[in-house]
């Protein structure tokens, strides 16, 4: 018996052979290609969407030994990410891909950190992109350059933290009064999804472990952001909520493609088409969205906690000086970093991206029609 395919889906996105992304350049930086929107067009999308809103990205590079701390920052609109802060987010991506490449071998990790060491470092980080706003940070403070200790400290990075910032919210999706004058057409919707789909993945494959540390709530777009991380943290009273069908549209971000790779498929679709939220506490560990939970205000300290185990043979403890002394031995940096990257590449890259492209094909077909604009409307006007 033949199997037809339906009529309705496109070419692209029936079986083929593996299509596992790869490292191509752009200028002086590495991107993961897309299959439909080659990189040149993928950094011309950035520039674009970097004119757009407020907010942004912060990353502490020394939140802990062997921890970085990603903040979304644009607490005035509960975390919501502007076309800026989608721009930051890719320059951040750039930063740690060249940080952590050719480091999955001692050797490699050893020659990368020699290297700085000596202080030639300009073969081993480059610059970011003249017009980013990123925020780099050591402890807290703002860095007005990265010296060499901020480099190594990037060399020697086990796992990032991915957080909102001062406990408002996760991330409530799309700041939607960013985006109403500027990304509420089917073209815009289109290549905003392009770019978000590329950063995520390309996130998600950083030989890095990652946490999403979940305070108050993280909606729409937001939730799609928790999806790309490797474990997740969900403060008590915490919520993840797809409510994308809401809105009248799909998960644009490749949140959905994700998420299959985390619970089991009824109860995606279950989170996905009724936007019944995740909650936090037993549930959220029941369901295996997340591997941690912790009292309110704290998932950023319950999530670094937890992270240590993969920087640490033995955790440390309150008399560690809240990790800054060595507890015991610390593990092979090289050998930690293969490990993520067997895992990441033991997924099903090519059934992922077949439903991601899915996902931003329908996402266009909805993304800035009239039943999505009139709930844009709707939602706007419930705020003021």
């Amino acid at each position: 018996m033949h199997t037809i395919a339906p009529s309705w889906l496109p070419s692209r996105f029936l079986p083929r052979a593996s299509t596992a992304a790869a490292l191509v350049p752009l200028s002086h930086r590495r991107h993961y290609a897309c299959q439909i929107h080659h990189p040149t067009k993928l950094g011309q999308l950035r520039a674009k969407l970097r004119a757009f809103g407020q907010g942004h990205i912060e990353l502490d590079l020394c939140h802990s030994p062997g921890l970085a701390l990603l903040t979304l920052s644009n607490p005035t609109k509960h975390n919501a990410l502007t076309g800026k802060m989608m721009a930051e987010l890719a320059d951040c991506v750039d930063l740690l891909e060249e940080a952590t490449r050719d480091s999955t071998s001692p050797a490699g990790h050893s020659a990368s950190v020699s290297t700085m060491a000596h202080g030639n470092t300009t073969s081993v980080l480059p610059e970011l992109h003249p017009d980013s706003c990123l925020v780099l940070k050591s402890k807290g403070t703002i860095l007005q350059k990265l010296d060499q200790q901020h480099l190594l400290a990037l060399q020697g990075l086990v796992g990032i933290i991915v957080t909102g910032a001062q406990q408002k919210s996760y991330c409530a999706g799309l700041d939607l009064s960013a985006a109403k004058t500027t990304l509420l057409t089917p073209a815009a919707g289109a290549e905003m999804s392009a770019l978000m789909v590329s950063t995520l993945t390309r996130f998600m494959r950083l030989p890095v472990l990652t946490i999403a540390a979940i305070e108050k709530a993280a909606i729409g777009g937001g939730a799609e952001m928790t999806t790309f991380c490797d474990h997740r943290c969900l403060a008590e009273k915490a919520k993840v909520q797809f409510v994308q069908t809401q809105m009248g549209v799909v998960t644009g971000w490749g949140g959905a493609s994700r998420l299959l790779g985390i619970v089991p498929r009824s109860q995606a679709l279950r989170l996905l088409a009724s936007a019944e939220p995740i909650k936090g506490g037993q549930e959220a560990l029941d369901s295996g969205f997340a591997q941690v939970v912790s009292p309110a205000g704290e998932a950023v300290q319950a999530a670094t906690e937890y992270m240590q185990q993969y920087v640490w043979e033995i955790r440390p403890t309150a008399e560690d000086h809240d990790g800054d002394q060595s507890p015991g031995a610390r593990r092979c940096i090289a050998a930690v970093r293969a490990m993520k990257k067997i895992v990441s590449f033991g997924l099903d890259h090519d059934r992922i991206e077949r439903v991601s492209e899915l996902e931003k094909d329908l996402f266009k077909q909805l993304w800035g029609g009239p039943d999505n604009l009139a709930r844009v409307e709707a939602a706007s006007s419930k705020k003021k």
